[in-house]
């Protein structure tokens, strides 16, 4: 046997063993459980007001994508010009089914896929259509396998969406894109950390495609699509602070695992304990768990009580709660968070039970940028289609092409300015540094981005689709104009 069969071997045994040694909860409390996560207002409700039963009911008719989801084939990297673009077309028209869900989806006002594998049919578990909590009675093991298909139908919708355009039906393209927006808005309003964070990433990518075809059929897509788009149809997905949800699910879950491995009276129980946390400490590296085993051990000696574990929980939520309701740049904002100022060995339990809010803080900023961004991009290729040429100053698309500056508005600019704007009016053009390589940019072509996450306008001589580095480039997109020139495939 191989170094390497060994290690696999070793780390399949050790994951063997904690699902074996971990404790379980009793049947009893995981359905308490799943009972409160259920009636959140973004599960309850009557069919009729979730969409969740058309997607997957859909998505199980839908034929396999013509190669698996990854990094090399997803919704952006689909495209008409692509090596086997023939051959996804075919995929996409095979679908009408999912595209009539889409769009009978924007009309459903939550997504609604209740906790629990019990808890949808057998067909849908048989499909990996379900969101687990408590995975055989762990209350620290999450799975969520619905999440997969997600990424198929948005992969599809983008591969429909470019036939059709092919097709010449632009109107019928954007009424697709505002149906898989819609729905991945939905489940951006999931409760759980995982959820949320991939379906608004989704939901950034679907944005960006938008643009790109914005850009690339730009002679073809009539102004009043354009302008229903940036109007009407991106301001709808309101992403704003009092719309989409803190994820609750978490602190839910987090209670439920202090009260089992915490007795109000003796504290924790070594073992069970040890067992629990070093499960959870060890799911990623099942190698580290022996060691695990020995630390928690040591922690549950000197581990805070339960009231004072759930005082430490409930401290953090409602700060994360206020923070989450606050204007950007608050002041609250540059102070520790109470996730940050937590003994990380006296409340360790509090710590892993968890997940730290400030990946969802900066995504939601972020996402802030894309649907902002997306509806002025969009209302200056209304204005640039109606006129023949990009306007001078960006406001002169307000009311016409946009509904003005409510919409544009940069999250990432301290003063919540605008999105800076210019129309390229050197005779040379613009060149702009970006992770696929220098794009030129034309001279009268006009360009809108995004100060980024450094808050420092660079006047986009560098972007980064992510803005962690330099500006964001929202138009012209950067996948669009990189293919347009030759620097992606």
């Amino acid at each position: 046997m191989t170094t390497a069969r060994r290690l696999f071997a070793a780390a399949a045994c050790l994951v063997l063993l904690a699902g074996l040694f971990g404790p379980t909860a009793n049947a009893q409390d995981v359905r308490q459980l799943l009972r409160q996560l259920n009636d959140d207002d973004t599960v309850k409700g009557s069919d009729t007001n979730k969409s969740y039963k058309l997607i997957f009911d859909a998505y199980l008719q839908l034929d396999p994508p013509p190669m698996p989801i990854d990094e090399f084939f997803n919704a952006t990297t689909i495209h008409a010009q692509m090596a086997d673009w023939d051959e996804v077309a075919a995929w996409a028209e095979s679908g009408p089914t999912m595209v009539e869900a889409l769009l009978e989806a924007r009309e459903r006002g939550i997504f609604g896929l209740p906790y629990g594998q019990n808890n949808v049919s057998r067909e849908y578990r048989e499909g990996g259509l379900y969101a687990d909590v408590a995975v055989d009675g762990a209350l620290g093991v999450s799975s969520y396998p619905w999440l997969d298909a997600i990424d198929v139908v948005s992969a599809f919708a983008v591969a429909e969406i470019y036939r059709l355009m092919e097709a010449d039906k632009p109107e019928d393209a954007f009424e697709l894109l505002s149906g898989i927006n819609i729905l991945l808005r939905q489940c951006s309003d999931r409760i759980f950390f995982d959820e949320k964070t991939h379906c608004i990433e989704r939901l950034i990518e679907s944005l960006s495609v938008q643009r790109d075809i914005a850009y690339t059929y730009r002679d073809a897509i009539p102004v009043d699509t354009l302008t229903k788009a940036s109007i009407r149809d991106i301001p709808f997905l309101n992403p704003g602070r009092r719309y989409l949800f803190i994820p609750e699910g978490d602190r839910i879950v987090a209670e439920a695992l202090l009260r089992e491995l915490i007795d109000e009276r003796d504290g924790p129980d070594p073992d069970k304990f040890a067992a629990a946390f070093a499960n959870i400490q060890s799911r990623t590296a099942p190698l580290t768990r022996f060691g695990a085993v020995k630390r928690w051990k040591m922690i549950a000696d000197v581990h805070g009580s339960l009231e004072a574990s759930l005082d430490r929980l409930t401290l953090i939520y409602d700060d994360w709660y206020r923070r989450w309701q606050v204007q950007a740049y608050d002041p609250i904002l540059d102070i520790d968070t109470q996730f940050e100022r937590t003994n990380p060995v006296r409340y360790s339990a509090v710590i892993y039970s968890m997940q730290d809010l400030q990946t969802c803080f900066d995504l939601r900023t972020r996402l802030i940028m894309e649907v902002n961004g997306t509806a002025v991009a969009l209302g200056v290729a209304a204005y640039r289609k109606y006129f023949d040429s990009y306007p001078d100053n960006k406001e002169k698309c307000y009311g016409q092409f946009l509904r003005g500056r409510v919409n544009d508005i940069d999250p990432f600019d301290f003063e919540w300015d605008t999105f800076r704007y210019t129309q390229v009016n050197s005779s040379r053009g613009m060149a702009i540094d970006t992770e696929f390589g220098r794009l030129d940019i034309e001279r009268d072509d006009g360009v809108l981005w995004s100060v980024g996450f450094d808050h420092a306008d660079g006047r986009c001589d560098e972007t980064t689709t992510d803005g962690t580095n330099g500006d964001v480039l929202l138009w012209p997109p950067v996948r669009a104009v990189s293919r347009e020139q030759g620097l992606l495939d």
